[in-house]
């Protein structure tokens, strides 16, 4: 995968070239500056992953990844959360 100027090649892809078209004015994409992870609403939800599961040991890596699943459902079940992610001042990718 090339990461250059243009960013990652798979943001170029024909696969994204494809879905863009058949969703015409319905979607937006922005290109980021390289190593602005602030800027990034995923940034934020990986966030708020790693501080729920922090200052926990896990014994196994059973145990680890049986917490983090429950962590990402609780993410997915908290629409006002996520929502708010996009909603930051230095993301604002939802306009009303």
């Amino acid at each position: 995968m090339e990461i250059g100027a243009n960013g990652a090649a798979i943001h170029r892809s024909q696969a994204v070239k494809d879905l863009l078209s058949h969703k015409p004015g319905r979607v937006h994409l922005e290109r980021l500056p390289a190593n602005s992870p602030e800027l990034n609403p995923v940034e934020l939800l990986w966030s708020q992953l790693k501080q729920s599961l922090a200052n926990q040991v896990f014994t196994c890596l059973e145990h680890l990844q049986d917490a983090v699943l429950k962590q990402v459902a609780n993410l997915r079940a908290d629409r006002k959360l996520i929502t708010a992610f996009f909603r930051k001042k230095e993301v604002a990718y939802f306009t009303n």
